[in-house]
């Protein structure tokens, strides 16, 4: 039995903000089919909260608050209201942020965790602390009058209902945010010891869209916000395409497998930076899957129309034997998002890599490209199409339409020069710390139209941390998706049909 570790005074603030209709109060999957009750598949946010210890390993406090997502709490007016048009979302950012304005200590760390809505709502939260810093007890009185002040900030045509709250003459000066902040100061703690209060780390999915994206995501209304980075600025921005749609990336459906592996990549990143997990949640992860797929070989009932076609194999069919009912590393099923109203706003492919910025004044996006935004494709894409995976409701073989839609972009084995630090995603301090990546690795080249060409014309493949290592230790058999990544295993397949 392991020793408790001695206690520490630096502590971690940590907010796990869940997506639009997502609470892990709600326990009754009404979707089920059953005539007993069933428990609610949770997201990755719900995941993760309960999956954090107490104390990490050198006795710090991690202080955990989890927040549902908007139009989950209330009726069904509630419901509609705040999932169709993100009623709650200022209301959320509010709550969060004076959790944090409450119980903040000088040299806390602040960690946010989102998904879906809650993602946006941890930018948000992210946005507002760098815009005033961390409002004193006098301050959070006046939290919503200055929460509208930097919600319409670049806002011409805002109706300010508060115009002397916090003071008089809010936006006469051209410099007017750095203006605000500087005139909040005696309501506001900024700095500790001179360094400005910032957020130590922004873990989401699906913002729609950001840092864990979605690339089978269609519906125009779930158009992903990924970030870039400005120039002179050092932030560590990690974002990366995985397979599925929205809910397979976050969570909360009833096949997991897909979100298992976003799960442990966040979990990698977080690691790296001190979060601390139970040592036991992989298994666990795996463990309730495995149980779901002997349950349901087939697919989670009730299916979503009647199925009377031949079913399509999930995988090639020497893997297919290999672990029926089990699906392995990268072979979930991606589900049809069936939200309805969302589709009336149509269908639109993700494009990785060829996003463009947004005028934040018009909230237009402009003919410019965003920069310096990192964008990876994690390695399950891949061995997903290797392996014969299946793309929408398993009806057709995946095609990855974000990525190879009219020949866009290819895999291709890349030639590199420089070594790449695992450290970032390194688990367990006593392993090896750097691995060198000299030589080559797999990346996503454009191929595309030469006037489109977006900055980054290579997008590499993400490396496989140790949780994620983890995760896919457990798809055991003769043809397992760590022998494709390892290249031990001459793949000579029959056909999928």
């Amino acid at each position: 039995m392991g020793t408790m570790p001695e206690r520490s005074d630096k502590r971690r603030l940590i907010l796990c903000l869940d997506g639009t209709w997502m609470n892990s109060d709600k326990g009754d999957d009404q979707t089920s089919g059953s005539r007993y009750g069933t428990l609610a598949p949770p997201t990755n946010v719900t995941r993760m909260y309960r999956s954090l210890q107490k104390r990490g390993p050198h006795g710090e406090s991690q202080i955990m608050y989890y927040h549902p997502g908007v139009g989950s709490t209330g009726g069904v007016a509630d419901s509609i209201s705040g999932g169709l048009f993100g009623d709650g979302v200022g209301e959320n950012i509010r709550e969060a942020y004076s959790f944090i304005a409450t119980n903040y200590e000088p040299g806390d760390e602040i960690i946010l965790i989102g998904f879906s809505r809650g993602a946006f709502t941890a930018r948000g939260v992210a946005a507002l602390i760098d815009a005033v810093g961390l409002l004193n007890s006098e301050g959070l009185n006046m939290l919503y009058p200055i929460f509208k002040d930097v919600e319409n900030m670049h806002n011409p045509d805002y109706k300010d209902k508060f115009p002397y709250t916090p003071f008089p003459d809010k936006f006469r000066r051209s410099d007017a945010a750095a203006d605000y902040k500087k005139r909040l100061f005696d309501l506001t703690r900024v700095s500790h010891e001179g360094i400005p209060i910032t957020v130590r780390c922004v873990a989401v999915w699906e913002t729609v869209g950001s840092l864990a994206l979605a690339l089978d995501e269609d519906r125009t209304s779930f158009a992903p916000a990924v970030w870039e980075r400005p120039n002179d600025v050092r932030t560590d921005l990690r974002q990366v395409w995985f397979c599925g749609a929205h809910s397979n990336v976050g969570g909360g459906l009833r096949d997991q497998e897909l979100a298992n592996v976003s799960m442990a990549w966040m979990m990698d990143q977080l690691t790296s930076i001190g979060v601390t997990f139970y040592d036991n949640t992989i298994d666990i992860m795996w463990e309730k899957n495995m149980r779901f797929f002997f349950k349901y070989p087939d697919g989670a009932p009730p299916p979503k129309k009647e199925r009377d076609h031949h079913r399509l194999r999930w995988a090639h069919r020497r893997v297919y034997d290999d672990h029926y009912p089990v699906r392995p590393w990268a072979l979930g099923e991606i589900v049809q998002p069936d939200t309805g109203v969302y589709r009336l706003a149509g269908k639109t492919t993700r494009t990785p890599g060829q996003y463009h910025r947004v005028d934040p004044k018009t909230g237009l996006p402009t003919p410019y490209f965003l920069k310096n935004t990192n964008e990876r494709v994690h390695s399950s894409v891949r061995v997903r199409l290797d392996l014969g995976g299946l793309g929408y409701d398993d009806e057709e073989h995946y095609k990855c339409r974000a990525l190879l839609k009219k020949g866009l972009w290819e895999p291709c084995l890349i030639r590199t020069v420089i070594s790449y630090s695992r450290e970032a995603h390194n688990a367990h301090r006593d392993e090896i710390e750097t691995d060198s990546l000299e030589g080559e690795r797999w990346g996503w080249v454009y191929r595309g139209p030469k006037e489109n060409s977006p900055p980054q014309e290579i997008l590499m493949e993400e490396p496989l941390g140790p949780w994620q290592n983890r995760l896919l230790s457990m798809s055991k058999g003769m043809y397992t998706p760590m022998h494709l990544l390892s290249g031990t295993v001459p793949w000579d397949f029959e056909s999928n049909e």
